[in-house]
C-alpha cells in the first residue's frame, strides 16, 4: 500500500492522485499547511503554476519525513519548466521516479482528458522500490521566477458575482489564507479552489487579453516519465 499525497486547486491533480491511489492500494492525502509526509515510500502529486511549485507544495516537501518518493507534476499543456528538479532539491529523502502529466488547463478549460496508461512503469517502481535517480534540470523561461503570483493575478482576475452571500466558504477552502468573502489579497496564487468551494457559484475568472491569446492553443501534450 502506497499513500498518495496531493495538492490540487482545480481538481486536475486530484484526478491523477485518485487514479494512482486506486492502483497502489493507498489513500489520497490532501496537502495542507500542517500535513506531514511519512512512509517508507510515497507518491506526491501537484500542479505546475507558472513553471513553479505552488508555495504549499514547497513547504510540504521541505518538512517531509518519507524515505523515498515518486513525484508527479501535472501541467495544462504549456511549459512545465524544471519543477520536478526543483521539487527534488527540496525533498530530504530519495526520489526514485518522476513524471510530467498533461491535464486540462485550469484557466483555459480546453477539455483535455488525463491518460493514466503512461504512468504504469512509475507506479510499478514506487510499489517495488528502487534506486534514487537525478531528475533533469529541464528548460525554464527566463522570466518564470519573476513574481509568478503577481503575474497570475494580473492575467486572471477573480470576479465576485452579485449572488455572493458572504458565507466565506472561499476563505475556508483557500490554502494561502488569501480569500475573505469573495475577495482575494496579494497572497492568492489563482489555484481556483475558492471558486469550486463556493456554494453559490459566485466566483468566476476573467482572463486578460494577453493571457487569453497565450492559452489559445496547447503547446505540449506529452507525458514524460523518468525512471533511471
Amino acid at each position: 500500500m502506497i499513500d498518495v499525497y496531493c495538492f490540487s486547486g482545480a481538481r486536475h491533480s486530484a484526478e491523477v492522485a485518485a487514479y494512482c491511489a486506486e492502483r497502489l492500494g493507498g489513500r489520497v492525502i490532501s496537502i495542507g499547511e500542517k500535513t506531514k509526509c511519512r512512509g517508507e515510500r510515497v507518491l506526491i502529486v501537484f500542479p505546475v503554476y507558472c513553471e513553479n511549485l505552488p508555495p504549499p507544495v514547497a513547504g510540504f516537501l521541505r518538512r517531509a519525513e518519507a524515505g523515498c518518493a515518486a513525484l508527479i507534476a501535472t501541467y495544462g499543456g504549456m511549459s512545465y519548466g524544471r519543477v520536478l528538479y526543483d521539487a527534488q532539491q527540496l525533498f530530504p529523502g530519495s526520489v526514485i521516479a518522476g513524471a510530467y502529466v498533461p491535464t486540462e488547463h485550469s484557466l483555459a478549460c480546453d477539455g483535455w482528458r488525463f491518460d493514466g496508461a503512461p504512468l504504469a512503469p512509475l507506479l510499478a517502481k514506487i510499489s517495488e522500490g528502487g534506486a534514487e535517480i537525478m531528475l533533469p534540470k529541464t528548460p525554464k523561461h527566463i522570466l518564470s521566477d519573476f513574481a509568478p503570483a503577481w503575474r497570475s493575478r494580473i492575467g486572471a482576475k477573480l470576479v465576485r458575482g452579485g449572488n455572493c452571500v458572504g458565507c466565506n466558504a472561499c476563505g475556508a477552502a483557500c490554502p494561502m489564507r488569501a480569500m475573505r468573502q469573495g475577495r482575494a489579497n496579494s497572497a492568492c496564487i489563482r489555484c481556483l479552489r475558492c471558486a469550486l468551494a463556493c456554494p453559490q457559484g459566485a466566483l468566476s475568472v476573467r482572463l486578460s487579453p494577453v493571457l487569453s491569446y497565450y492559452l489559445r492553443r496547447r503547446r505540449c501534450n506529452d507525458t514524460v516519465v523518468y525512471l533511471n
